[in-house]
């Protein structure tokens, strides 16, 4: 459940009865610390006994999920800052999702988007098709329903509605390009697996007169399409003036500047300033119309679903939301860039004409140009035809085109770059490579990976439901059992002198890395491992909680049954070991009731114990999280430092089976 405060921050992150000590969390006096984790144990008192329960907490109320939803709402915002800044928007779609719920329905969110590529091909987009940008924006989009329904424990859905129509005749745009464009993003939600998204064309905004029109052919629709624009047009208010809500309506005056702006580079002609200004201006008012008009049918068509919205507004009326992740200081659509990635997956969105050839490779999929890439030899691996995909929210999939060929055997793959990629954008999964499920094979790779760390048992330790009967002081990881986020070593501890206190302190002595195979899959929709990437983390932390502050947090926990230890006074953040980026270093709470197996509490050592939903709720966000689907063969290498990881429970009888390895 994701994390509800229920005051400022400064309030959440000291609780009242340690504010006093917290100005010494930095003291190297012993007699400090001792004094503060004293203070500290008698504060929050009723968050520890649940820890330690047999009972499963009380059933989600219907105000529990909806105020759950309103936060993940809140936190797809283009202007969210804290949990506690909640819009009028947030206010209103918590009405509105309580009548999904109290109806037994699917929530559902609405949004007019992806109208067609920018009619200006020469300098801003990459073509007239959809490309990494609409990929990435789909997944995201989809992930948004994802942590709405885990919310909620309802079903959600987002309806996207093609506003394409609206507004290509007034940009020189081909009614046929925007069937085109329509088609071909329904096809690419279907192959991503987006079961979340549904899309509706405007006609089925207009009326009855249309609800015979459950599908068109591309010729039926070219046809009709003055007849849906004139039946749009309809919808505008009597006596609506432009002019006068650009000057007294902030979010429609926003949108019309916004419109002049975009116009500024979208229209691919020449004319003197003064004019093409002048024009610009019109062309704007005529867009608001349509705009207008737009709106008034989608809230008759869709009265009570929650509304949201590409472009930035005061949030009142509707929630504005980006569509990607993008580095971008104003948000881009898909439809008016190039998506540009980092090595390490970071987006930014460009106009195609400014990216330098010099610094980025321009990456196609089937004859397509999909997105620019910066350049680095990661890329290139020995003469190797592969492909690199970039998996979201974080990760890469590698696949020799050549499937199967002998040349792409696993004894042939450079791991050290395999091990760079791995630092920058892990997870990183060998996908279609040849004999990787043989034991000698994948053996002998461990060792270019990097140093082998064997287990007391020898060097792969064999991850499968081993059966049997549970037992708390026996391992889940031989089980079927979900599992807490965590990184791997967590609870293999080494002797160190701390630099604060001076003292020997026992801390966690984890691998650098994670070397996997997968010798057989669970079922699909069934054994994911999910793999929650610091990078993220950081990106999406509220501005309360930045990473400067919980940079400063320590945390402690207690195993109950199989490990019997105790972590004591461990920083939530630390340094990566070569790149010095900030590292999550956390183990999620795992209650009895939640296990058979062995179980855990967590505490937060120097400041309020709900920071501890804080965390978990933002590593489990679908836009920090990868759940990732296993393939028998699959080779993955996961930085343990930048990438924490977990994995759902699967059927007792599936099969799945992974090989691991650790390496320092």
């Amino acid at each position: 459940m994701p994390f509800i405060p229920q005051e400022p921050a400064e309030a959440e992150l000291q609780p009242e009865s340690v504010k006093r000590v917290v100005v010494d969390l930095d003291s190297k006096k012993p007699e400090a610390r001792e004094k503060m984790n004293m203070l500290l144990k008698q504060s929050d008192p009723k968050n520890r006994p649940r820890e330690l329960s047999d009972e499963p907490p009380p059933p989600k109320t219907i105000e529990d999920k909806v105020a759950a939803a309103a936060v993940v709402l809140n936190r797809y915002r283009i202007e969210y800052k804290n949990d506690w800044d909640i819009p009028q928007s947030i206010i209103t779609s918590k009405e509105l999702i309580k009548g999904f719920i109290d109806r037994n329905e699917s929530i559902e969110l609405i949004l007019p988007a992806f109208p067609f590529k920018s009619s200006n091909k020469s300098t801003k987009v990459l073509g007239s098709l959809p490309d990494e940008a609409e990929r990435v924006s789909l997944l995201h989009l989809n992930g948004l329903c994802e942590s709405v329904k885990e919310a909620t424990e309802n079903d959600c859905h987002l309806t996207i509605i093609s506003d394409g129509i609206a507004y290509n005749d007034l940009l020189d745009v081909s009614d046929s390009e925007v069937w085109t464009y329509g088609q071909t993003l329904r096809s690419m939600a279907h192959e991503l697996g987006c079961s979340n998204i549904r899309f509706s064309r405007m006609y089925q905004l207009l009326g009855s007169e249309y609800s015979h029109l459950s599908t068109l052919t591309e010729e039926q629709y070219l046809e009709m399409v003055p007849e849906f624009r004139k039946g749009l047009e309809s919808n505008l208010p009597d006596g609506y003036n432009v002019s006068e809500e650009i000057s007294k309506n902030a979010d429609v005056n926003a949108t019309y500047c916004g419109y002049k702006k975009f116009l500024e580079t979208e229209r691919d002609i020449k004319l003197g300033r003064s004019r093409a200004d002048k024009e610009n201006a019109d062309l704007a008012k005529r867009m608001l119309n349509r705009g207008k008009a737009f709106a008034e049918a989608i809230k008759k068509r869709f009265p009570v679903s929650v509304r949201l919205s590409i472009h930035p507004s005061t949030d009142v009326n509707k929630i504005s939301i980006a569509l990607l992740p993008q580095d971008n200081e104003v948000p881009m659509t898909p439809w008016h860039g190039a998506v540009v990635r980092k090595v390490d997956g970071t987006i930014t969105m460009m106009h195609a004409h400014k990216v330098q050839a010099v610094s980025h490779e321009l990456v196609y999929q089937n004859g397509r140009p999909m997105y620019f890439r910066e350049r680095s030899d990661l890329f290139s691996w020995n003469g190797k035809d592969v492909d690199f995909e970039y998996l979201y929210p974080t990760g890469l999939i590698v696949r020799p085109r050549d499937i199967g060929s002998a040349k792409n055997a696993l004894c042939t793959v450079d791991m050290q770059k395999v091990r760079k990629l791995s630092e920058l954008c892990s997870p990183v999964c060998l996908r279609g490579f040849t004999d990787t499920t043989d034991r000698r094979a994948f053996t002998a790779k461990a060792y270019d990976l990097g140093e082998v760390l064997p287990w007391e048992f020898g060097v792969i330790q064999e991850v499968k439901d081993k059966g049997g009967k549970p037992d708390r002081t026996t391992n889940s990881v031989q089980s079927r059992e979900a599992m807490p986020m965590h990184f791997d070593g967590v609870f293999k501890l080494k002797t160190i002198i701390d630099e604060e206190t001076g003292e020997e302190k026992q801390v966690s002595d984890a691998p650098l890395f994670q070397y996997f195979v997968c010798q057989e899959a669970a079922p699909a929709g069934d054994g994911y491992t999910l793999f929650a990437s610091s990078n993220r983390f950081v990106n999406y932390l509220p501005q309360s909680y930045n990473i400067k502050k919980l940079s400063k947090i320590r945390w402690s926990s207690h195993s109950h049954g199989y490990f019997q230890i105790d972590l004591t006074n461990t920083r939530l953040i630390e340094p990566h070991p070569s790149l010095g980026t900030p590292c999550v270093r956390w183990l999620q709470p795992w209650p009895r009731w939640k296990t058979a197996y062995n179980s855990h509490d967590v505490s937060i050592d120097n400041g309020s114990q709900n920071l501890v939903s804080l965390i978990d709720s933002i590593l489990f966000d679908r836009r920090v999280c990868l759940y990732f689907t296993w393939e028998k063969g699959d080779i993955v290498v996961s930085d343990n430092y930048s990438t924490l990881h977990t994995r759902t429970a699967f059927k007792g009888d599936c099969d799945r089976e992974l090989w691991r390895i650790h390496i320092g």
